[in-house]
């Protein structure tokens, strides 16, 4: 590859297709499923929609669904998925890409779906708690959040706070058009009673005429707590209806692997009658 084609060479759609590859998960579908019930058809906002794990089931299921995602390449894989679909679940799916976190959403939704472990893309509980009141401005009174996290109380685990470079981590694959990728993370900063974490994160594109492209920068986590996620969607104006531990719906414990809350939008209050 020259120099100058090394130089236009877009990363973000081989990273696109082994995050397709991984994430086939459908538990959470499952569950979402079972909250919305009966109600519908619903309009139904996705940030963070990533390649359409999510939202395709549930376009299919004849919800209008409007994705939002930062990631062209990305929201290209869902589009190549959508024009396979039938014409009247494609023109229920509206694609944007966005900074979830510094633009506006649309409005007018009876459900924001915060699935995936999208908070763990972010770098602060401040941007976190800041999607959660975007939720609260997208929705219409009485209409419902689905926020979904791996779970972590207290301090930073010990796990995150390991040195050395681990290798074989996300994006790691081979891609459709035979390119490798292969990532690395190392831990160079944490603050444990914050649950602030960096990583210095490495990807190297093999391609297949055998010229490889690299990739490194910082990346900031924060792992969301249930004490915070529950403190941020009562401020918002929400309404916890459920709380589970699991996608398989089992009730949240402190020892559970996932916090997952189902929370209703309060309606405006309304003035009793002189």
């Amino acid at each position: 590859m020259s120099k100058n084609a090394i130089n236009a060479y877009n990363m973000d759609v081989h990273v696109a297709d082994i995050y397709d590859q991984v994430e086939t998960q459908t538990e959470d579908v499952a569950l979402i499923r079972r909250l919305i019930g009966k109600r519908g058809p619903l309009r139904i906002l996705e940030p963070f929609c990533g390649t359409g794990r999510i939202l395709i089931p549930l376009a299919l299921d004849v919800h209008e669904l409007v994705g939002l995602d930062q990631a062209k390449a990305m929201l290209d894989c869902t589009r190549a998925k959508v024009e396979r679909l039938p014409e009247d679940v494609q023109k229920r799916i509206t694609l944007t890409e966005a900074d979830v976190v510094a633009s506006a959403w649309p409005g007018d939704f009876d459900l924001v779906v915060l699935g995936g472990n999208c908070f763990y893309e972010l770098a602060s509980p401040e941007e976190q708690e800041r999607c959660i009141a975007s939720a609260t401005a997208a929705l219409r009174p009485g209409g419902y959040v689905y926020v979904d996290n791996d779970h972590m109380e207290g301090d930073l685990n010990e796990d995150w706070r390991q040195t050395g470079v681990n290798t074989n981590r996300f994006p790691t694959g081979t891609c459709a058009d035979g390119a490798r990728v292969q990532g690395s993370t190392e831990t160079v900063w944490w603050d444990a009673p914050r649950r602030l974490v960096r990583f210095r994160r490495t990807v190297t594109v093999t391609l297949p005429d055998g010229s490889t492209i690299t990739k490194e920068w910082i990346q900031q986590k924060h792992p969301p707590s249930a004490v915070e996620v529950r403190t941020w969607l009562e401020q918002h104006g929400f309404i916890i209806k459920e709380t589970y531990g699991d996608r398989a719906g089992n009730a949240y414990v402190q020892t559970s692997p996932r916090a997952i809350f189902w929370a209703e939008k309060k309606h405006p209050a309304v003035s009793d009658p002189q």
